[in-house]
């Protein structure tokens, strides 16, 4: 999936200690060596991991294309406190191949480090916390320019990587000899913090420029979540705001995630809450633009029967046009069909959204067949629908037996068919059903329905407003033909089709909004052991959080007591089993473990007593009202 990451490091530790260089690229491209660069290389130790898809670098001739020789020459070159190199971590989309990927990395090279001299990898692995493919880039490159000195003839390595010349006093700039002995100046952009949001910022347009001619609606956003959630606020978009107000993950490294400690569970589960909270979002929104989507039509086609109504009336026939007024009246009503006729072309319903949306997480031939398996299934749902409703038809409505006994046939020979086509490739649409409800893969479909949905509601808007001036005008135009309104006491099936039709529409409705409530009601409800915690803290003035303080005191405790009572025992037995060779000795032991017993069992009562009874005694409500609740729960708690 596409998300941005962008993490710029040091040739240095979080200890302050210094990274081997050789060893960093080493492991950075897996070749071999040891460390860093066995892991990043995949060859050496690591040659079994087989997730480096591509090398690249710019390198000067004198390192003949090894970065190991050109990092090794900057550790051993390098002035003391100098930094050797710096690494960019960038994650690149899983829905591009690696061609389309390699093009985001090389347009990133050619603007930021043109003028350095770099080596990178790209990467393409199983993520250990979504299962999915993490494709990303390592880049090593020294800070050092590749000035016009450089450009016109390279140093040697003893040269390049020396502090680089001062101007003397009265020069503006060093001379081109003195700087060519020097070595090669550091580019200060890497030292000014507002660089860094510039990078992230060029790298989050390249990625969306690239997804978007590869024809991905998904992007990605290098603003803070805050930031991001301002933005949809501002643009109305109450899905994504809400989405977005949530607290930004924490780094974790790939050591403790491999390690399943209590970070990366606590990573873990984080996530999937933000995906099942996102999925009930997206359900609340989508059932609120269905209702939107069905309001407007229902306009519509109101403007529309309207206006048919009027046009096809005596008076409307008879009425002479050319009249100003009515001119006017009827010219509007006709461009109003006019443009309602132009803004349909670019209205997208719920079901064409979720179509585009899969269609650029599924290979062509898959979206190809679940399109076909879903279009049998409708038919065969629209055939025997339609076959039960001629089979309740009464006899006399039957002109022709033997024509209705060949259309029978007809539809069930064609039921049949669809019914073995469906059967057959059950397994393979299960499969590929599978496939869209990947955790990572839903969340990436559900943002790109909810992005056409949401450019969707201009276009609703503006159907909404053209049916509204229809309506007003033929309202209007009526009224100056004074066209009069007969009842009507015969109806033709159609209409009793299209009557039945909005009732049940308007049912539906009115179930989608009850729905929408519901989805947006299970957001704000509270679990019942949070409740019960809640309620307790109440309860007792925020004493039940101290009385689990104390609790896990207790536990220490016990652990320490039942520690020294073993290792009591142990001296105990060696006591015993032991030769003395004076009574002195025997009783300045027997003395020191006497006295271990009494201080065991003091600390024992202390544990037991002081700890769950006496403070909890001190306790306000202890002294008002509670006393004995506050006593049995203390006793519930550390099991006396």
């Amino acid at each position: 999936m596409a998300t941005f990451h962008l993490r710029i490091k040091n040739d240095t530790k979080s200890t302050g200690k210094k990274v081997s260089a050789k060893r960093h690229v080493e492991y950075i491209l897996r070749e071999e060596g040891n460390a860093h660069a066995d892991y990043i290389n995949r060859e050496g130790a690591h040659s079994n991991k087989d997730d480096c898809v591509f090398k690249g670098n710019q390198l000067p001739k004198w390192a003949k294309g090894s970065p190991q020789k050109f990092f090794s020459a900057a550790t051993r070159y390098a002035d003391k406190g100098n930094r050797r190199y710096k690494e960019i971590e960038l994650s690149l989309p899983n829905e591009l191949t690696l061609e389309q990927n390699r093009s985001i990395v090389d347009q990133f090279i050619a603007n930021h480090l043109a003028n350095h001299y770099y080596a990178y990898a790209m990467h393409d692995k199983k993520g250990e916390l979504s299962g999915e493919r993490t494709p990303h880039v390592h880049i090593m490159f020294s800070e050092r320019l590749i000035d016009d000195v450089e450009k016109i003839q390279e140093r040697p390595a003893c040269k390049y990587f020396r502090r680089a010349a001062k101007p003397l006093k009265g020069e503006q700039v060093a001379s081109f000899e003195r700087r060519r002995e020097h070595g090669a100046p550091k580019d200060p952009k890497w030292h000014d913090k507002k660089y860094l949001y510039e990078i992230r910022e060029d790298f989050a347009r390249i990625q969306n420029e690239v997804l978007a001619k590869n024809g991905f609606s998904i992007h990605v956003d290098h603003r803070t979540l805050k930031a991001q959630q301002e933005t949809a606020e501002k643009d109305g978009d109450d899905f994504l705001a809400n989405l977005y107000k949530r607290m930004p993950e924490s780094y974790i490294g790939i050591l403790p995630l491999q390690e399943e400690n209590e970070s990366s569970r606590d990573l873990k589960k984080y996530r999937r809450n933000v995906q099942s909270k996102q999925h009930v979002l997206f359900l609340a929104d989508l059932h609120q633009k269905m209702a939107t989507e069905f309001e407007t039509k229902l306009l519509v086609r109101q403007a529309e029967y309207s206006t048919f109504a009027l046009m096809n009336s005596q008076a409307y026939k008879s009425a002479n046009l050319n009249d100003e007024s009515l001119r006017t009246l009827n010219q509007a009503i006709l461009s109003g069909l006019e443009r309602i006729k132009e803004v349909k072309r670019y209205f997208v319903g719920v079901d064409r959204a979720k179509e585009q949306a899969e269609r650029q997480y599924l290979i062509p031939a898959d979206h190809k067949f679940i399109l076909d398996y879903r279009n049998r299934l409708g038919q065969e749902f629209n055939l025997e629908k339609l076959l039960r409703e001629l089979s309740a038809l009464p006899e006399t409505y039957k002109e022709s037996q033997a024509e209705f006994r060949a259309i029978k046939r007809v539809m069930e020979k064609r039921i049949s068919d669809l019914r073995l086509f469906l059967s057959r490739n059950h397994a393979q649409y299960c499969a590929i059903e599978e496939k869209l409800q990947n955790s990572y893969r839903r969340k990436n479909v559900e943002l790109v329905v909810h992005g056409i949905l949401q450019r969707n509601l201009e276009v609703l808007e503006e159907l909404k407003k053209a049916s509204e001036s229809i309506l007003k005008n033929v309202d209007a135009l009526r009224s100056k033909l004074k066209v009069r309104e007969t009842p009507q006491t015969t109806f033709t099936a159609k209409e009793v089709r299209d009557s039945l039709f909005q009732q049940c529409r308007s049912l539906q409705y009115e179930h989608e909004k009850a729905t929408s409530k519901y989805y947006a009601l299970m957001l704000k409800r509270m679990s019942s052991a949070e409740a019960i915690i809640r309620a307790k803290n109440i309860f007792v003035h925020n004493g039940f959080k101290k009385l689990q303080a104390k609790q896990k005191t207790y536990e220490k405790d016990l652990a320490r007591y039942q520690w020294e009572k073993s290792e009591n025992q142990k001296r105990v037995i060696d006591f015993n089993s032991r030769q003395w060779s004076s009574n002195g000795e025997k009783l300045q032991a027997q003395y020191y473990l006497t006295k271990e017993k009494i201080n065991l069992e003091a600390f024992c009562s202390s544990i037991f007593i002081t700890c769950a009874i006496r403070d909890l005694s001190n306790s306000k409500f202890y002294r008002n009202n509670f006393c004995n609740y506050e006593f049995l729960y203390a006793t519930q708690i550390f099991q006396l």
